[in-house]
């Protein structure tokens, strides 16, 4: 199967598949359906065994009902018992003889499958069948969903639901959003999704996420879009991040190599009581490989902070012990000598040290991430930041984000793709915007979704750790945007061993710090085989 990591738009994706029938033949659509019922229905036979209750097939008025009329027919010729239920309306009953759904409807009543019509007054029929069933294949809406699911489609999904019944799902859980993986009302949950062609954004934001089971990716003839350019659009369209994307971005490591060899970090960041967040970020940096990890922090915490593989600057404070306005005097030798900075972490949100953050921003040449409390200061006037250049990577959560640019934090996490790009092309610098499936977007590179990261690295001092992994591959002459692609995913393997050795409840930021260099040495050395999600959809070992 071809590893494919591109997710087009549902809109590139009907597009697509229209230009490759044209090209192909008027009949291709039913080859296509063909295909996507067939890799459904082996994926059904795997799980069902002799002796067990019928596989009940839900299908809808469309294309994704056709599928499933596709997978009631192979699994009948398996000697699988299927119990088929079909959406029907006399409304669309012109359009369905037309359709490649309607073609595999009378295949199916040829072979003797019965096929029972839904409407309002079955539903009792509907509940008793998936009763006595050991699968239920939902077939009824797929992608495109734009408004929300209500009537009888929302009450079989209730009934799916509420049946506790295994469900795979056909290409996408009904009444997901397949571009913002947004719930439309009412949406089914399965123990697997199997999708054709591409992946779905849906299927890798939340809730969609939570949703959609074991994803199965399965080809089914589509070409590439080199192979049809013509079908692109300027709709947005995301990668999802892989670990070959990853390796072949890191940096070299010479035999002959010093410490000067692999950059020189400085990471402003600290305040009273706040030092914890300092230090996790610039020693993530150097667990990422940069050669010198310099903390510059208020001067008075200096010499309280432990001994560690890190130099540490005094600056300039406050009286509450927060980095003042006058050590921007201070920082500009250091500035000028970094390779790349951190500015953020723990820094307090003070007014002199906010004012402090929004003046030093102006003088940052160097690749520079910005964090937690510089991000914070910076929202307090985003005018002042304006379009600061690309050479700036900002790592907000969505709270942050929301105050950034002006949405509520209900707006971004119902688009977060579109959210993370507009900020980005606001900004005219990378984003990352954190969370589950963190999205990174740049002003104009491709966006890219990370599959890495686990519900325990929501824990204090994650995204410090985050900041300084991305902040060492800047200092290693990584991109910006490539350096935030690359640090989010390394950051969330990280969690994912931390979360393998020691589990969940108990994961904090320190354990994902220290598994980095395991990540590290295993991508360099072509052993990382992926991540969960990618030996899902590509078949690694």
């Amino acid at each position: 199967m071809r590893v494919i990591s591109r997710i087009p738009t549902t809109a590139q994706l009907r597009l697509l598949e229209s230009a490759w029938i044209e090209a192909c033949h008027s009949d291709w659509g039913l080859v296509l359906m063909e295909l996507a019922g067939s890799r459904a229905a082996a994926e059904v036979a795997k799980t069902w065994r002799e002796g067990d209750g019928p596989v009940v097939i839900l299908c809808g008025r469309g294309n994704n009902g056709g599928d499933g009329l596709v997978i009631a027919r192979y699994l009948k010729i398996w000697r699988v018992p299927v119990s088929v239920f079909m959406l029907e309306s006399r409304s669309d009953s012109k359009a369905l003889a037309r359709s490649e759904r309607s073609a595999n409807a009378a295949v199916v009543a040829r072979l003797g499958i019965s096929t029972t019509p839904v409407n309002p007054d079955d539903l009792s029929l509907v509940s008793a069948e998936i009763a006595k069933s050991s699968i239920v294949v939902d077939a009824l809406l797929g992608t495109g969903l734009d408004r929300p699911v209500e009537g009888l489609v929302g009450q079989l999904i209730e009934l799916i639901n509420v049946s506790s019944k295994p469900v795979l799902a056909v290409d996408l859980p009904s009444g997901v959003n397949s571009d913002t993986g947004q719930v439309m009302g009412v949406a089914v949950k399965a123990y697997r999704t199997v999708t054709f062609g591409f992946l779905k954004a849906g299927l890798l934001s939340y809730p969609g996420s939570s949703l959609c089971g074991r994803i199965t990716l399965v080809d089914i003839g589509l070409p590439t879009y080199d192979q049809f350019p013509s079908t692109e659009t300027d709709t947005p369209q995301w990668y999802l991040s892989t670990e070959r994307w990853v390796r072949s971005r890191l940096p070299v490591r010479p035999k002959d190599a010093n410490k000067g060899s692999f950059g020189h970090l400085l990471t402003i960041a600290g305040s009273s009581g706040m030092s914890g967040a300092a230090i996790l970020s610039s020693m993530s940096a150097l667990r990422t490989g940069v050669g010198l990890s310099i903390l510059a922090t208020a001067r008075s915490l200096v010499s309280h902070l432990p001994a560690q593989e890190l130099i540490y600057r005094g600056v300039s404070e406050t009286e509450a012990g927060t980095i003042s306005k006058a050590a921007l005097h201070d920082l500009e030798p250091k500035l000028r000598e970094a390779s790349a900075v951190v500015l953020g972490p723990g820094l307090s949100m003070h007014n002199e040290t906010a004012e402090f953050v929004r003046a030093i921003v102006k003088t940052i040449t160097k690749p520079c991430v910005i964090d937690a409390d510089g991000l914070n200061a910076i929202a307090q006037s985003p005018e002042e930041f304006g379009s600061a250049g690309n050479n700036f990577v900002l790592t907000p959560h969505p709270k942050e984000l929301s105050r950034l640019i002006g949405l509520t934090v209900a707006e971004i996490q119902s688009d977060r793709f579109a959210a993370a790009q507009k900020a980005a092309r606001h900004f005219g610098c990378t984003v990352v915007l954190k969370g589950a499936h963190s999205i990174i977007a740049g002003p104009r590179e491709t966006a890219h979704v990370n599959p890495t990261g686990n519900s325990g690295m929501a824990t204090a001092g994650a995204g410090d750790v985050l900041s300084g992994i991305i902040g060492a591959l800047l200092a290693q002459g990584l991109e910006p945007f490539d350096a935030a692609v690359a640090g989010a995913y390394v950051h969330g393997a990280a969690g994912d061993m931390a979360y393998d050795q020691i589990g969940q409840s108990g994961l904090i930021a320190g354990d994902v710090m220290s598994f980095i260099p395991a990540v590290m040495t295993q991508l360099y050395c072509r052993q990382f085989r992926g991540s969960e999600l990618e030996k899902q959809l590509f078949g690694l070992d």
